[in-house]
């Protein structure tokens, strides 16, 4: 019985498999033309196209190429997944040193490779508010905007009521929401800013920011503090695809606004 990682691990544990998976995960190639696309020798390619062929990532078609069949094409796709995903944390080092993304959803955390060529915006102390700014400044210009708030500040509140407030959804922590006292007459009303934007109440431990064009997320630190001073940034169709992913799973699950101070 093969093991859950065996068929990785015996492409993993040679350079020479990894780039011969490489090259026939492109196009098929003859023989050839995969050691001309190969830095290894052309002996050590023979040798892994034999072997990936044994094994059953490869075969040769009729025409005389080299195709990947589909254990080849699994693996090799998640090679380059696991490629693009350390891109992502080599690129951005320290942060994931220093941040938990253990609070994502389990799902979404499998697809962060979708944040590839993603930076991380600091502010340091002759710009303390520079994060900030980026955040505030991507509302502003968005048509559409969706956020995360597990903590309360003026300056994103600004933005957003600053815009086009139908095209605004918020989910807030319960602990910042200002909820009123039972013996308040007007408690079973929701609260005024939640006639201009749709709001709904769910725990959070990470704040994110999701536009047309882009995510802005601030992961807490390892200690479970929450983090203003940075925010991880990926604009690009695919990060602002897997923002709204992970908002619409947390949104989904949330308590609207109205239903909280009713009860």
């Amino acid at each position: 019985m093969v093991g859950p990682t065996e068929r990785v691990e015996f492409v993993c544990g040679s350079r020479s498999r990894q780039e011969v998976l490489i090259a026939l995960a492109s196009e098929p190639r003859e023989r050839r033309a995969v050691v001309g696309s190969t830095a290894a020798s052309e002996s050590a390619v023979y040798d892994a196209m034999n072997r990936l062929s044994d094994r059953g990532f490869c075969y040769e078609r009729e025409d005389g190429r080299w195709a990947l069949t589909g254990t080849g094409r699994a693996v090799a796709d998640l090679l380059e997944r696991v490629g693009t995903v350390e891109s992502v944390v080599e690129g951005t080092r320290p942060y994931f040193d220093e941040h938990d993304l253990g609070v994502l959803p389990e799902p979404d955390r499998r697809e962060l490779h979708r944040l590839a060529g993603c930076e991380v915006v600091d502010s340091p102390e002759t710009d303390p508010f520079r994060a900030a700014r980026r955040v505030r400044t991507a509302i502003a210009d968005a048509d559409e905007v969706a956020v995360l708030a597990p903590v309360y500040d003026d300056r994103f509140a600004d933005a957003l009521l600053e815009g086009d407030t139908d095209s605004v959804r918020l989910v807030l922590d319960p602990e910042i929401l200002d909820l009123r006292p039972e013996d308040d007459s007007n408690a079973d009303e929701p609260p005024p800013f939640a006639e201009l934007v749709d709001i709904r109440v769910a725990e959070i431990a990470f704040a994110m920011t999701v536009t047309g064009s882009g995510v802005y997320l601030s992961l807490p630190q390892l200690d479970g503090t929450y983090d203003p001073q940075t925010e991880l940034v990926r604009e690009s169709d695919a990060a602002a695809d897997w923002g709204a992913t992970v908002f619409e799973r947390i949104w989904e699950r949330a308590t609207p606004v109205e239903a909280l101070v009713e009860d």
